[in-house]
């Protein structure tokens, strides 16, 4: 039973195989081929998976060969993954994802829905260092009841899904989880 994951994902790469599809080398979850240089691509995250493909017979063809061999329902075109919500713009060709539900259960659960929004993603005027971590005992107990590697935690969540252009704030503020002050509290809000 412990080897079940592993089993599954080893069935399931065997099967894609058969049918030409090639595993990227960056994400061993994206499946891809091209048949008359048109793409299609499958997504899998555990048991859920996601086809895309311009070629709607080709996305069709692929499902009909997969509810052959696995237990399947088609949920129709996608609007969510893993918390993301996929917007898609037929006319101009384009997929969105944003994560603006997650992003209200964060500002929620860190009581930040008052937080002033900014479009620069590490404003200037904050300017981090050691010498802004707690010192004494009684600072560190201060700030021990704030959640800041948890806010963190939070924010690589966003940053790796859907926000790629916060990842030097991240990174900054990421430096301060063993002790952050004050400050840094501040900037990560």
């Amino acid at each position: 039973l412990k080897q079940s994951p592993r089993q599954w994902n080893k069935k399931f790469d065997h099967f894609m195989k058969t049918l030409m599809f090639h595993k990227s080398a960056y994400d061993p979850c994206l499946y891809f081929k091209f048949v008359n240089n048109a793409p299609i691509f499958l997504v899998l995250y555990v048991d859920d998976m996601l086809i895309a493909s311009p070629n709607s017979s080709m996305t069709k063809s692929l499902q009909n060969d997969l509810c052959k061999t696995f237990e399947m329902k088609d949920l129709g075109n996608a609007k969510k993954i893993l918390g993301m919500t996929i917007d898609r713009d037929r006319k101009s060709s384009t997929i969105f994802l944003n994560q603006k539900t997650y992003v209200k259960s964060v500002l929620e659960k860190f009581s930040m829905n008052t937080a002033k929004a900014t479009s620069v993603s590490l404003a200037t005027h904050f300017q981090l260092s050691k010498n802004q971590c707690p010192k004494s005992n009684s600072e560190k107990k201060h700030i021990e009841r704030v959640p800041y590697s948890n806010a963190i935690g939070s924010v690589m969540y966003l940053m790796v899904c859907t926000r790629p252009d916060i990842a030097y704030a991240v990174s900054c503020l990421s430096r301060y989880m063993s002790n952050a002050g004050p400050p840094h509290w501040e900037a990560l809000k």
